[in-house]
């Protein structure tokens, strides 16, 4: 990355880091509570569809993680839910809290809303009595939605039609405001090319709202206070639109593909240079994945097992391996001179040998961990995605190992080289990994042993 977006990631990310280490924090409890979660009377068919009945009231705080969960029934405590559709039909009292591929409310939330999804709705009857916050794909809040607090974004795309009380906060590629905001709006939207349309990313099975790049102001928006925003592009606002304290634009540090200097002298400056690091990375990777096949297939195949059959947990355990390692690298060096220094009263001659033995230990588990969780991770899902592809593409071929680790790894660094969309990609696969790693030396894959192995 070049030093002008390092410098643009920071300046554009700045006002939103609240936000985003929120929606962090927030899918660590969900993903952690997946195998914690308490015994309530539900329809369920063997932890794949849940409902909570339209008659059904839960007194306490509900934890559910299933491909579907429906809530149709009341939650008197907060709800906290993983999976891959989630429908709220009912009401939660307290606050609602969900990560899922896509995410539906409908029905009536009592306090605050937490939402990290593909495509997340929010239903024409909907109401969330204070703030709304979400990051993901797209976010759609249809007319007759009342949000009481402020709506946070931070993702692809945004279409607002519904009522935000209070405040709109975000940064974005698309924005259009078709609703009313009872004061201010501040966000960025920067009107590169939409990341939802390029034709290796997944399509979801609910329907996506086709939005303009850039910032979009109909003539129903109303805007009690003051609109300020940041683009590559003037906003398109309707001239019948209501801002009632006016719009300012500040200057966005990222010039993107519309700017001139852009055009003429960044982008062919750069992009030999990156295809060519891509390149030596998709060497390396498809070297160590070769030697991986090669010389551990029954170990790179128990991994790639484990994330198909169990891809939730699997992203849950990364997160706790990431934090274990961050925890063991800044504790260790802090124990290691306390003991050392007891030693030095008691037993001199072993204080300076301890020490540098946990020195030693955590500059080695920091290095080995870093180098592993570059490589390993990355090649595992590449695998599993390349027989995936390849399956589709050809389902009565056999394909060999490594043409489909070849096809994922194309697949994997074409996707990460996206700016701000590959790094959350990375991050995603990179998690997923080492959870596959975690579950497998724990024990987790003979969890799944009923379940049909991937050839490989």
């Amino acid at each position: 990355m070049e030093v002008k977006d390092i410098k643009f990631f920071n300046e554009f990310t700045k006002p939103f880091k609240k936000i985003a280490l929120l929606i962090f924090t927030f899918t660590l409890v969900v993903l952690l509570f997946v195998i914690f979660s308490p015994a309530v009377s539900i329809n369920a068919d063997a932890n794949k569809q849940i409902t909570i009945t339209a008659n059904q009231v839960i007194d306490d705080d509900l934890y559910l993680s299933g491909e579907t969960l429906t809530i149709d029934g009341t939650i008197k405590g907060d709800a906290v839910l993983s999976g891959q559709t989630i429908t709220i039909n009912g009401a939660v009292n307290g606050d609602l809290i969900a990560a899922g591929q896509t995410i539906t409310i409908n029905g009536i939330v009592k306090d605050d809303v937490r939402i990290a999804g593909q495509v997340m709705s929010i239903g024409d009857k909907a109401q969330i009595a204070d703030d709304l916050i979400a990051a993901g794909a797209s976010l759609e809040s249809k007319v007759g939605s009342k949000v009481g607090g402020d709506v946070s974004f931070f993702g692809a795309q945004a279409l607002l039609a519904g009522t935000v009380n209070r405040n709109v906060l975000g940064a974005m590629n698309s924005l259009e405001l078709r609703g009313s905001v009872g004061q201010n709006m501040r966000v960025a939207a920067i009107a590169d090319p939409n990341p939802l349309k390029l034709p290796f990313i997944p399509k979801p099975k609910a329907t996506i709202p086709e939005i303009p790049e850039g910032l979009t102001i109909l003539d129903t928006a109303k805007i009690g206070g003051k609109l300020t925003y940041q683009s590559t592009l003037d906003a398109q606002i309707n001239p019948k639109a209501q801002v009632i304290g006016g719009v300012v634009r500040e200057e966005l540090p990222y010039k993107g593909r519309h700017s001139e200097e852009w055009n003429a002298s960044i982008q062919p400056q750069t992009s030999s240079r990156i295809i060519l690091q891509q390149l030596q990375r998709l060497a390396a990777l498809l070297l160590i994945g070769w030697l991986l096949l090669r010389f551990v297939p029954h170990w790179t195949q128990a991994l790639t097992t484990t994330v198909r059959a169990r891809p939730l947990p699997s992203l849950g355990w990364g997160l706790v391996t990431v934090i274990s390692i961050v925890l063991i690298v800044i504790l260790m060096p802090i124990i290691t001179f306390l003991f050392s220094g007891l030693l030095a009263f008691v037993l001199p001659n072993l204080a300076l040998p301890i020490m540098s033995i946990g020195i030693l230990f955590t500059i080695g588990i920091s290095v080995g961990f870093a180098i592993f969780a570059t490589c390993i991770p990355q090649i595992i899902i590449s695998f599993l995605s390349g027989r995936w592809l390849m399956e589709h593409l050809r389902p009565n071929q056999v394909t060999g190992k490594i043409t489909s680790l070849l096809v994922g790894l194309l697949v994997f660094v074409a996707i990460s080289s996206i700016p701000l969309l590959g790094g959350v990609f990375e991050l995603i696969v990179t998690l997923m990994g080492l959870g596959a790693i975690w579950l497998w030396g724990k024990g987790g894959i003979w969890d799944i042993k009923h379940r049909q192995p991937m050839s490989v």
